[in-house]
């Protein structure tokens, strides 16, 4: 037999081709002989991140829905926008690692939309901490979500699809599934039991019909670090998690993981690993599992140390932000909160959830915390003569709010104000403060178009204005105090030591007083102040109405139009850019303090009465670092729509 040895490149070539186009027709024949169109699916956590992702595509592809969760409200949310999609939508409230309550939901679905067609497994949390802090109950908890919940909800749609021979099933597995990656063992454990069950499923099941597809994504922007659980250092373990989350190389949009997830639904294929990097580790893992494990050692090495933090106590990532995260860096997943209803605005704000099991529970009301400010005229005289020194110094004529709060800790804000004073006190620090307002104004000048047109007297427009002056003026100050306050309770030294120029000049607005209006007058003032006080605190997320709208409440016409069109504009992108640009400059700003500033986290408990207070003044920190870029933010915008303001005699505004 003679063989042509020179035409067998050309052979092996035409025979490798007919394999690959054979395999990419049938991958696009299974992609469109399967039609979501009237299909019923059911997608447990389909109320916020991936599920809410997924379950847009789905209505777009002509499904019928039903979404479950725990929570009630965020359930109702979702159902709401997937209806204004124009979809059929069903949301059940339902505890998925409870048998019964699983069931229960799956009869109701059937109830509304007959037999399902689809099932995908998609709840879950991530739990992240230090081997030693983790518990069983850690672990257990674990499993019942990520093993015993897809069981559950497997076994309550199984009968049908038998009947019908026909069926999917998704299950929502991770790279975790495959691959073990420290500070994160209950999770992957759980998910490594999960992916073989799935795999296990589909080898028995495909002979009736029904079809089971396993998916392991790598990190997905979904938003998901808010509500993921820390333990031992959490504010620590938040920011290295948080930020690997977010960034573009290591993570893929919620988008892309639904969009692939769904063909290899379609497709009924076995199984479909998401993203580069996590492909590149499962095949790294399986060529070479003993180096593989030998490298994470050295990756553990990195990650905090169990002594420290919280303990085996529970924090969700929403109660574990520090000045590291979020930050510019994690932009990407705080983006993809906001829009898969991962955080509502409250929390996104600041209004922190309780430290506690798997998912928080859902607020009903819009209740926050107490903070008690102190009114100067009641402090102590050592509390006075310190507001009095943070008003010269900065040059403000009104004690801010954040002070206030502090003084219910005397020594600590005294000690506070003999940190911060002498960087305060710099000729740097005044030129940063000055440059973050000059920006503010510039960008907004690019896009703000004020939606209202009103009548306030010259005189008062004047003095709208000189008031807007001073917040706009002591704000940025505030805001990085609050920054370098929030670094030194976390431990970090802010600043370097060195030569000073002090600040000089006169304090522009500390001659003229603020008269500011409480909640208790703003009934007097117009009849819809208090109730605009109370939609301020629920949209910003804090429990006080702050010094900026109390002032501007003297002049409702004016504030009460403002406010209404500054509520519609903070959901534009360029608003929030701002927000970010605004927080990234203020944190340079600190990182820029002279000379250091350093207040440490024993030295502040060691003269609290009660140590555990502590706590409560990082909160209060927090929420006034989170508020402060909107306040000064909104204070330009109000500023700006004094050009549309129209004078009762006819003429018009001063240009600014």
């Amino acid at each position: 037999m003679n063989i042509n040895y020179q035409n067998l490149p050309i052979f092996t070539l035409f025979i490798i081709g007919a394999l690959l186009s054979s395999l990419l027709l049938d991958r696009w024949w299974r992609d469109r002989i399967y039609n979501l169109n009237g299909k019923t699916v059911l997608i447990t956590g389909g109320s916020r991140g991936l599920g809410l992702v997924m379950a847009r595509q789905l209505i777009q592809a002509g499904a019928r829905l039903a979404i479950c969760a725990r929570d009630p409200e965020e359930l109702e949310r979702s159902r709401i926008e997937l209806e204004q999609r124009g979809g059929e939508v069903l949301a059940v409230p339902c505890d998925v690692t409870d048998k019964t309550q699983v069931e229960q939901m799956v009869q109701q679905v059937r109830d509304r939309f007959g037999a399902i067609d689809i099932l995908i497994n998609n709840a879950g949390v991530d739990f992240v901490g230090p081997m030693d802090l983790m518990t069983v109950e850690d672990y257990d908890d674990a499993m019942k979500l990520h093993f015993w919940a897809p069981l559950y909800a497997s076994y309550a749609v199984l009968p049908q699809m038998r009947e019908r021979h026909q069926g999917r099933i998704v299950n929502i597995s991770s790279i975790g599934g495959k691959v073990v990656f420290p500070h994160m063992l209950p999770y992957c454990a759980s998910k490594f039991a999960l992916t073989g069950l799935s795999e296990g499923m589909r080898a028995e099941l495909a002979q009736e019909g029904i079809s089971v597809t396993t998916v392991c994504p790598g990190l997905i922007r979904t938003g998901a670090p808010e509500n993921v659980i820390f333990k031992g250092q959490h504010r620590k373990e938040y920011a290295w998690f948080s930020i690997s989350d977010s960034l573009p190389l290591l993570s893929m949009s919620a988008e892309v993981v639904a969009y692939k997830t769904i063909a290899a639904l379609k497709r009924g294929d076995a199984e479909i690993i998401l993203s580069l990097p996590a492909q590149i580790a499962t095949r790294f893992h399986g060529l070479f599992p003993g180096l593989n494990t030998n490298l994470l050692t050295w990756v553990n090495w990195l990650l905090p140390a169990a002594s420290g933090g919280i303990g085996t106590e529970r924090a969700l990532g929403k109660d574990s932000h520090s000045f590291l995260s979020p930050s510019w860096l994690t932009y990407l997943s705080n983006r993809a909160a906001r829009r898969n209803n991962t955080i509502t605005r409250n929390e996104e704000n600041g209004d922190r959830a309780d430290r506690q099991i798997v998912q928080p529970t859902p607020q009903t009301t819009t209740e926050q915390p107490k903070i008690q400010l102190i009114q100067p005229s009641q402090a102590s005289p050592e509390i006075q003569a310190c507001f009095n020194d943070i008003q010269d110094t900065l040059g403000i004529p009104w004690t801010p709010a954040n002070w206030r709060a502090y003084a219910m800790y005397p020594s600590v804000m005294q000690l506070f104000w003999q940190r911060l004073k002498p960087a305060m006190q710099t000729e740097a620090f005044l030129e940063d403060a000055i440059a973050i307002s000059e920006h503010v104004y510039r960008d907004i000048n690019d896009w703000y178009q004020p939606g209202y047109q009103i009548e306030v007297e010259q005189a008062q427009q004047h003095h709208i204005r000189q008031e807007l002056n001073a917040f706009i003026f002591g704000n940025p100050q505030l805001l990085i105090q609050q920054i370098a306050l929030s670094k030194t309770l976390a431990g970090e030294i802010v600043g370097q030591d060195g030569s000073i120029d002090s600040r000089h000049g006169p304090n522009a607005y500390r001659h003229h007083q603020i008269q500011l209006i409480d909640e208790q007058s703003a009934q007097e003032i117009s009849p819809e102040m208090p109730q605009v006080y109370q939609d301020i605190k629920q949209t910003l997320g804090v429990p006080i109405v702050n010094s900026d709208y109390q002032a501007l409440a003297r002049w409702p016409a004016f504030f009460l139009a403002a406010w209404s069109d500054i509520k519609v504009w903070r959901e534009r992108p360029e608003y929030q850019l701002l927000v970010q640009d605004v927080v990234q400059k203020a944190e340079e700003a600190a990182s820029r303090l002279s000379p250091a500033v350093w207040v440490g986290e024993r030295e502040v408990e060691d003269i609290l009465d009660n140590p555990d207070n502590f706590e409560q003044i990082q909160q209060m920190v927090q929420m006034f670092k989170d508020i402060l870029p909107e306040l000064i933010v909104q204070n330009a915008l109000f500023h700006f729509g004094l050009r549309r303001v129209q004078s009762v005699k006819g003429i018009g505004s001063s240009q600014l």
